[in-house]
């Protein structure tokens, strides 16, 4: 059975990931301390380690213990403003989210920041994983506004260390407008989009090949909206007049054009587009491990809007989820949508199901033509009030 699986993924899961926070600590988590450590400070790091594996299996009581245990050993032997602290007291706000104690993962995220400024500098980049992770506490908290402040924050450490024009902030503005679209506020993507090309063009030719990549977004979000914007001609030109453009580059952006194509009633033209694709990556050596038709891919679902998306504010919330099976055909559109488990069970079903069923699908190429798919399961996460 194929796999779809937009766990929306959501916001939270991506806010952990771009936070930097292991699924499995115990395989990751090291304090990062000096070689020659002192005794102390090899005690420390031992302890963090415990921490990590009694956090991995669940004993979060006894892994905050541990963690406060390795950081009085380290305060002890150098100081409460050490940087050997930062990645102690992050491993401490993960077993706090773990436990569901937001304020106390906010607390001392809030120190590893201050930590970060007194010893690199109040605008240092390196403190924007910490803003990340105060994001993911934020989220997972329902406190959406200060989770999108925090965000902004981040964009502007960048925007202070390396000023509007530099070619360093397009990796910051991508990053926000990946935040806006997993919280759907398209607007505000397009426009972080929009200031990557501005960036762009300004340092580099009109038709450079490193322009495909925020064109896409464009137009992407063009499909989600139903608008109509300059992306997608500036888009072709560059295909047409670029050079030095690497395939899979080429590949994606006509795959995108085949997107736009389907949604808009010209099927003939999608497909075209995706032959062409499919057939760059084929003659490209470099390129073969690229897979853009192994799987079907959603190109235009919206997900229903939930309680909370109605309500808005900063309740706290819940997150359920809802997987489905269905068949996809070789045109790209939802068959046979089922519901197979959802939770909490009945609130969104049939909301979810109708959307698949709207939904266009970047269908699979087998051997350059696109094909059916008869099973493929699809999970997504919402957000709902947990009843009183």
């Amino acid at each position: 059975m194929q796999s779809l699986s937009l766990t929306a993924v959501g916001l939270l899961l991506w806010l952990s990931s771009s936070a930097g926070w292991p699924q499995d600590q115990s395989a990751t988590f090291t304090a990062t301390l000096a070689d020659g450590a002192s005794a102390d400070d090899a005690k420390a790091r031992a302890l963090f380690e415990l921490g990590a594996v009694q956090a991995d299996l669940n004993e979060l009581d006894t892994a905050e213990r541990t963690f406060l245990r390795g950081i009085e050993h380290l305060t002890e032997a150098h100081s409460e403003f050490s940087p050997l602290l930062l990645d102690p007291y992050r491993g401490l706000a993960q077993v706090y989210v773990q436990s569901g104690r937001y304020a106390e993962a906010l607390t001392v995220l809030e120190q590893a920041q201050h930590i970060s400024q007194r010893n690199y500098g109040l605008f240092n980049v390196e403190q924007t994983v910490i803003l990340d992770e105060m994001s993911a506490v934020y989220t997972a908290a329902g406190d959406t506004r200060n989770a999108q402040e925090i965000q902004r924050k981040r964009l502007n450490i960048g925007l202070r260390r390396y000023g509007e024009d530099n070619l360093e902030l397009v990796p910051y503005r991508y990053h926000l407008a990946e935040y806006y679209e997993l919280s759907r506020m398209h607007a505000r993507a397009r426009a972080q989009y929009e200031d990557v090309i501005e960036i762009q063009e300004s340092q580099l030719d009109r038709y450079s090949g490193d322009l495909l990549k925020p064109l896409r977004e464009l137009v992407r979000l063009d499909i989600l909206s139903g608008d109509s914007s300059s992306a997608r001609h500036h888009l072709l030109e560059i295909l047409t007049r670029g050079t030095e453009i690497a395939a899979v580059e080429r590949a994606r952006s006509l795959a995108v054009l085949g997107d736009w194509a389907l949604t808009n009633g010209q099927l003939e033209i999608g497909l075209s587009r995706y032959r062409e694709a499919d057939a760059v990556l084929v003659t490209d050596a470099d390129s073969q491990t690229v897979k853009l038709f192994s799987i079907p891919t959603l190109i235009n679902f919206i997900p229903p809007p939930s309680p909370v998306d109605w309500t808005g504010g900063s309740k706290p919330y819940q997150w359920g989820t809802i997987s489905a099976e269905l068949e996809i055909s070789a045109q790209g559109r939802a068959r046979n949508v089922r519901i197979v488990a959802a939770i909490p069970p009945g609130l969104m079903d049939a909301d979810y199901k109708r959307r698949l069923m709207e939904s266009y699908f970047r269908p699979r190429l087998v051997a350059g033509e696109p094909a059916a798919t008869p099973h493929v399961r699809f999970t997504h996460q919402f957000r709902y009030f947990q009843p009183d």
